[in-house]
């Protein structure tokens, strides 16, 4: 791929890079001068964008103190914590480059990455690149312990395989316009991009240690995205639902065939044991198909809405420099 041919004519610009961030005050700082340094050696017109997710602490501060050192650098604060999902869909409609990263601002992407992702869509091998984890040795027990049962979640309930998956990927523009071009508002960006079915190359990393602070995921938080992300990418567990009705139907016509045997046969009737098992199993089972529906519906009241996705309080330009061609005067 020429990435030439694939410039945005408004501004230029060859890669947007898009930044997440919640209550990153800590170690923003250090994050963008690592980030800026890497990519004033492999890249000569790139913007990046900050998207403060209503942080609680100094994060916005920061970012407003430095951005006079860092021309290239444009910001959006949001009125209130809106979510990554919703993060990363501005910075995506902010974005004016023929390539567009995403990556997370705590320094466990690491920007030594970006060249070797560049290199990699420049030569026209893939629209995605989409980098790998091949460890995660900073990571502490409970972390481990929560990626590892959201990931077996997604694999059961959607069929994808994100246990080294990550946010961290280059996208070439006709991609980024595919997403946007989608109408849904609950939006799970790693499942969506993987849809969409354009080429795609991997690359490994290992995950760097926080620059500073820890990770602001809970249990509930995965959980919430979790449920979001089945819901929004697959209907499979409405078939889990059904498929379950279809067991209680054959189960409660073999009680039946029982009880009619043992009202012939004059054999006595079966204790409360099994009475009560069966009625607390179906009676959970019914109550997990409702939580279920109860899931899909929501998703469906959110859409009817049509609120949206986020509100932003402040903004920062950025100013992408324009080369001019060598024979110009």
């Amino acid at each position: 791929m020429n990435s030439d041919k694939t410039l945005p004519a408004r501004t230029g610009t060859e890669l947007s890079v898009i930044v997440p961030a919640f209550n990153e005050a800590e170690g923003i700082a250090a994050f963008l001068e690592i980030l800026f340094g890497v990519l004033r050696g492999c890249c000569t017109r790139f913007e990046v964008w900050i998207v403060d997710d209503g942080s609680r602490d100094d994060t916005w501060l920061r970012v407003h103190a430095v951005h006079e050192h860092y021309p290239e650098l444009g910001g959006i604060r949001f009125t209130r914590n809106f979510g990554k999902e919703a993060a990363v869909l501005a910075g995506l409609r902010q974005s004016s480059g023929a390539a567009v990263v995403v990556m997370d601002s705590d320094g466990q992407h690491p920007p030594s990455l970006l060249p070797e992702m560049l290199d990699a869509w420049r030569a026209g091998e893939a629209q995605i690149i989409a980098a790998q984890k091949a460890a995660r040795p900073s990571d502490r027990l409970m972390e481990r312990l929560n990626a590892h049962l959201f990931n077996t979640l997604m694999r059961t309930m959607t069929g994808l395989d994100l246990s080294a998956a990550s946010d961290y990927r280059l996208l070439d523009r006709r991609v980024v316009d595919a997403l946007l071009a989608f109408p849904e508002r609950v939006r799970f960006f790693r499942g969506m991009t993987v849809w969409t079915g354009f080429t795609t190359k991997n690359l490994a990393f290992e995950v760097a240690p926080r620059l500073a602070g820890s990770s602001h995921w809970s249990t509930a938080q995965l959980t919430k995205l979790a449920v979001n992300a089945i819901t929004a990418y697959s209907a499979k567990p409405l078939g889990l639902v059904f498929r379950s009705g279809l067991v209680g139907m054959v189960a409660a016509i073999l009680l039946f065939l029982q009880a009619m045997y043992s009202w012939i046969t004059g054999i006595a009737v079966s204790g409360w044991t099994s009475v009560t098992v069966v009625m607390l199993f179906f009676g959970s089972a019914n109550l997990l198909g409702i939580g279920v529906l109860g899931a899909y519906l929501a998703q469906i009241f959110d859409e009817i809405k049509a609120r949206p996705e986020y509100l932003i309080r402040q903004e920062l330009d950025a100013a992408v420099p324009i080369l001019k061609p060598d024979n110009a005067r």
